[in-house]
């Protein structure tokens, strides 16, 4: 007993209540004090099992909320339509070689509705992209991971002077995202305030789809920079320079909070991402320069410029 005591820091005394508490609370007596000193009852014997027990559970739980035990289970991730494309599957890939455990869980939709659903803990992490003068979600965590600069797309065979002038270019069909895409939204604002109804030829998240039938002369649409320097399709194509569309994006990772031993995964994951994007290379574009007033337009060789940062930079 006076060697329990000294283990917890109390006088013998101080042991002896909180003994005769705990029998009080349990309801049995857990020493027999006919000895000297007093020995477990058989009662003593079994609490002291099952408190041992209780303990060692606490412990496990304590470890495993830690954020050092390796991740087991699944890691829920969202990606924008517009960057679930096949080079992200190596992000992904080089994630589970680290964490082999881990079972991604991965799934798209708008940008909006996947911080919607991170807001909510529907997801561990989520690939967005959103216009760059949209204000950036302050509650949650993340980092910019590039900026891109949207184009005005056109069949190459469509491409004359004509076809950027602000009397006739709102009027033509337009090969978009479906409604809810951020960059569709911002671009049917601006049509609509020039008096002009956005006139929608196709909508469809597939860009491959988008950019086949834009190189067929179904209608404009409004790619990145740099997913169209490196499409197949890219020689059947015109970018159009229209001073009402100069749209730029951001690509950002955000992750939840207090994702306990998944921590470690969302921000090896983010570290992965950063590197991914900031090897990604450059490649010029042809770019059509409308002259609004008339004359032939000038053709030169735009670059797309990729910059990184944390949120709020």
């Amino acid at each position: 007993m006076e060697r329990a005591a000294n283990d917890l820091y109390l006088t013998p005394s101080a042991f002896t209540r909180r003994i005769q508490r705990l029998e009080l609370e349990l309801g049995v007596v857990l020493l027999d004090r006919h000895f000297k000193p007093p020995k477990l009852t058989q009662a003593g014997f079994e609490v002291l099992e099952k408190s041992r027990a209780i303990l060692a559970s606490l412990s496990n739980l304590k470890t495993s909320t830690s954020g050092t035990t390796i991740p087991v289970g699944p890691f829920r991730l969202g990606l924008s339509h517009a960057l679930a494309r096949p080079e992200i599957s190596k992000v992904i890939i080089d994630l589970g070689k680290q964490f082999p455990l881990l079972q991604p869980s991965i799934g798209n939709d708008i940008s909006c509705q996947l911080l919607a659903r991170l807001r909510l803990g529907e997801l561990d992490g989520a690939l967005v992209v959103l216009p760059a003068e949209v204000a950036l979600p302050h509650d949650l965590e993340g980092v910019t991971l590039a900026h891109d600069t949207m184009r005005v797309v056109q069949a190459r065979t469509s491409a004359q002077p004509k076809s950027s002038k602000c009397s006739e270019f709102y009027r033509r069909n337009w090969v978009l995202n479906p409604a809810g895409c951020m960059v569709r939204e911002e671009i049917k604002n601006r049509v609509e305030r020039m008096g002009a109804p956005l006139m929608v030829a196709a909508e469809l998240h597939n860009p491959d789809l988008q950019l086949s039938l834009i190189a067929g002369n179904v209608g404009v649409g409004m790619l990145g920079a740099s997913f169209l320097r490196t499409h197949a399709l890219r020689t059947r194509l015109s970018i159009v320079e229209h001073p009402n569309f100069n749209i730029s994006i951001r690509i950002a990772f955000f992750r939840a909070r207090h994702l306990g031993t998944r921590e470690q995964v969302a921000v090896e994951l983010q570290r992965i991402l950063v590197k991914h994007f900031e090897d990604a290379d450059e490649a010029p574009l042809r770019v059509i320069r409308g002259n609004l007033g008339g004359g032939r337009a000038a053709e030169h060789s735009g670059r797309k410029v990729t910059t990184g940062g944390r949120l709020g930079a």
